[in-house]
């Protein structure tokens, strides 16, 4: 690879496919039409447009840590294409593996990122090489995205994600560490990633779980702004069913990744077991949700953002707002199909807190809770009534929907200082 063609496409040779593989909107999905499109709310809520099979979250995936400028140029070399597309009215669903399929060009735009990062490390900035192996990863990471199990190129791109996400660690300690640590549960091994301010100390971890529309890349610069300043590891999992988690089933017990989290860092020497926070987003939350309740001794704090609770599992009016993209996302681990989804629904019940008898109203669950919402959010006021009921401390945090930008930053100041209060830390 260090003597290849540079002006060669690295993203043709490396994912150039031998057969024929589905294009990623007909994974999980065997030809239903597009839904009719959901209310402005949840249009907001999604970054949904019905000219798109995916949600396009360019705000996120920037203030989460790409360039504003290399994923808008992607999109529109996407929207422009003249190929050939599964659905003719989305732009993201060309056909062939080339010019105007998402996963080639978010590939070729890692690639670029990519060649330009090996080049800073041979001249032996690794400062800058770090930055453009991160830009790197998180293109390949969007490039895999809604991370559906079965496609095959797209679990290409999150491998090579997860290659240069490690690789920005190797050239650049400035941040702390990297380590890939195995985690054992009852259907198999599976992999966590620690981020470690200092191996030389004891560090209070946060650990942490996305939903399925997030990748491993989501949350560092959670973790480079927020946690290590204030000296906290943070350990990122993923969900049953999602990138290296992926052999896993999703089920009720989906909280089986952050349990097995939980007893996994009472083995590192440089993490301190005894203080620990979850934080969690949508079904993620759920997960954390879950694994408190049924045993709160192991958990300090618990963070949540937009948790899925009890409505977006049970109620038909809110489960039919979903886009089509997102009910493939879920009918994918259910091992359904998206065209039933007469079918899928009612399977999403096992996953509501409250069909498991897990809420209660004693409010006797001691572990201080935040709940962050959108102000548009499929966590209900409901929802909310449930968990104040189930938590004796408990706040909710719901924000103006024309004030999202100052949200986000209040957000930030609030979690760093409710993991100060909670976890006794005394950094400044």
């Amino acid at each position: 690879m260090e003597n290849e063609d540079t002006s060669q496409n690295l993203s043709e040779i490396l994912f150039k496919p031998k057969f024929h593989y589905n294009e990623t909107s007909q994974i999980s999905n065997s030809g239903a039409p597009l839904p009719p499109p959901p209310s402005a709310r949840v249009l907001r809520l999604l970054d949904s447009d019905p000219r798109w099979y995916r949600p396009i979250h360019s705000y996120a995936w920037t203030v989460l840590g790409g360039n504003y400028k290399d994923i808008d140029l992607t999109l529109s070399r996407i929207a422009v294409s003249e190929n050939e597309r599964s659905r003719r009215e989305c732009y993201d669903t060309v056909r062939e593996y080339g010019p105007g399929n998402w996963i080639y060009e978010f590939n070729s735009t890692a690639q670029q990122r990519y060649l330009i990062a090996r080049d800073l490390e041979e001249k032996g900035d690794m400062l800058h090489a770090s930055h453009n192996y991160r830009m790197a990863a998180r293109y390949f990471a969007i490039a895999s995205y809604p991370n559906l199990r079965g496609d095959v190129l797209a679990s290409d791109s999150y491998l090579q994600a997860l290659r240069l996400y490690k690789k920005m660690f190797e050239c650049d300690k400035t941040y702390g560490y990297l380590q890939v640590e195995n985690l054992k549960t009852e259907e198999g091994t599976v992999t966590g990633f620690l981020h470690i301010p200092d191996k030389n100390k004891v560090n209070p971890c946060v650990i942490v779980c996305g939903s399925y529309e997030q990748s491993l890349t989501d949350f560092y610069k959670l973790y480079r702004d927020t946690l290590r300043p204030l000296g906290l590891a943070a350990f990122v999992v993923e969900m049953p069913g999602l990138g290296v988690s992926e052999k896993l089933s999703l089920s009720y017990d989906m909280s089986v990744v952050i349990d097995a989290a939980l007893e996994h860092i009472k083995h590192i020497s440089c993490i301190d077991s005894t203080k620990v926070a979850l934080l969690g987003t949508r079904l993620g939350g759920t997960a954390c949700l879950r694994s408190t309740i049924l045993d709160p001794s192991r958990v300090r704090a618990l963070t949540l953002i937009e948790p899925g609770v009890d409505s977006m599992f049970t109620r038909r009016s809110v489960l039919d707002q979903l886009p089509l993209c997102l009910r493939s996302l879920y009918a994918n681990r259910l091992n359904m199909d998206a065209a039933n989804w007469d079918t899928v629904v009612p399977q999403m019940q096992a996953f509501s807190l409250k069909k498991q008898g897990l809420l209660s109203f004693s409010g006797k669950h001691s572990v201080p809770t935040r709940v962050w919402l959108g102000g548009a959010s499929f966590t209900s006021k409901e929802d909310l009534d449930l968990l104040q009921n189930t938590f004796k401390d408990f706040v909710a945090f719901v924000h103006d929907e024309d004030n999202y930008v100052d949200f986000m930053s209040q957000s930030l100041i609030d979690l760093r200082q409710f993991l100060k209060q909670t976890l006794e830390l005394d950094n400044e």
